[in-house]
């Protein structure tokens, strides 16, 4: 049976249709036209997956030969060499050891004040994070300013913003164990060059990975833990915003996580005004 001829604008729709499926970012359709009237479809009908396999890719391809353990080596390398925030945040953008980059919009490294006192760490970065390349944005992001307000801590004035993940897991799915162990030593790495006197853990991924445990957030949420490379900076963990968003007769749970975190660092003498 003959097929369809394949025009350019049929090509880049069933390209756009199979990185949906595959839980990527969609594209610019109009720029993957461009891109298929490029490569001179001929006027007889074509085989489209041989045609669509000539597409440029839209993200480099991770190393695929590096070994996860090599990927790891060099993550822990890197991340101990560094002195500073600034040459932590160049030795990630440089770092191709783990898939995820690949198909990352921007590098999400952190946001709000260098050197405050107060340390918050969000799971991995969703879209708008990805977009714009700063932890904690669009609307959870805007819900969880004001949440902290309420207790008197605001990026702008007295914290400092980052995420488990450096980068966006492509279709917001959960990380696998191996991406997150790869990237754990640059943010163990992080908190120890941002040296904060409390930790603010933001939903259950970000302290399970910090804390080495399985349980589940609501179980984690109204403890206390230690962090730190000294084993003494108190952490605290609450439900993300993004999760309450989707279940507001649940808010009442981070407001009152928040004023037991203000009850703690404030017993402990960590002051929220720099």
């Amino acid at each position: 049976m003959p097929t369809a001829a394949l025009t350019p604008q049929l090509a880049a729709t069933a390209l756009a249709q199979w990185w949906e499926m595959a839980g990527l970012e969609p594209f610019d359709l109009d720029s993957a036209i461009r891109a298929t009237q490029q490569l001179r479809l001929p006027a007889e009908t074509v085989d489209a997956p041989q045609a669509l396999s000539a597409l440029p890719s839209a993200r480099a391809k991770p190393n695929a030969a590096r070994k996860p353990i090599e990927s790891l080596a060099d993550a822990q390398r890197l991340a101990a060499a560094c002195s500073s925030l600034d040459a932590l945040h160049k030795a990630i953008a440089g770092f191709d050891g783990c898939g995820l980059k690949s198909h990352a919009r921007n590098l999400v490294f952190r946001d709000g004040i260098a050197g405050a006192p107060i340390m918050i760490i969000g799971d991995a970065p969703d879209r708008f994070d990805d977009e714009t390349g700063i932890p904690f944005s669009g609307q959870s992001g805007q819900f969880f300013d004001k949440m902290l307000a309420c207790i008197g801590l605001s990026r702008a004035t007295n914290c400092y913003l980052t995420a488990l993940l450096p980068w966006r897991p492509p279709g917001d799915r959960k990380p696998t164990e191996e991406e997150i162990a790869i990237c754990k030593p640059f943010l163990d790495r992080h908190i120890e060059l941002a040296a904060p006197r409390a930790i603010l853990m933001v939903g259950g991924l970000c302290a399970q990975t910090l804390l080495g445990v399985n349980d589940s957030v609501m179980k984690l949420r109204g403890r206390t833990f230690s962090l730190g490379q000294a084993g003494d900076t108190p952490a605290l963990c609450i439900l993300s915003p993004a999760y309450l968003l989707n279940r507001p007769s649940e808010k009442m749970l981070m407001w009152k996580d928040l004023l037991r975190f203000e009850a703690e660092i404030s017993a402990r003498g960590v002051a929220i005004t720099l």
